[in-house]
């Protein structure tokens, strides 16, 4: 390890300081740069999920009144599906 930074040292003497300096400030805006894109497709992320929860919601609800409409002779049914939307 100790080899490692010494050789790594050297290689940074043998560059002039502003070349280290501008090449640590690119690697600042990278990362500020992929930091930014990180917070957007974030919030893209929890908008989709959002109104998949929505549309998911939606659709629970239109096929139990579906089923209620075609199992309307059978209460233990109707029971069995009125938990279920309950729980969900």
């Amino acid at each position: 390890y100790q080899e490692e930074i010494q050789e790594l040292n050297e290689v940074a003497r043998h560059r002039p300081r502003s070349t280290l300096v501008m090449g640590i400030q690119q690697e600042n805006r990278q990362i500020r740069e992929l930091q930014q894109e990180n917070k957007e497709l974030r919030t893209s992320l929890e908008e989709h999920q959002s109104a998949l929860e929505l549309i998911m919601s939606k659709y629970r609800e239109q096929m139990f009144r579906l089923l209620m409409a075609s199992k309307k002779d059978d209460p233990s049914i109707i029971v069995k599906l009125k938990e279920q939307h309950s729980k969900v």
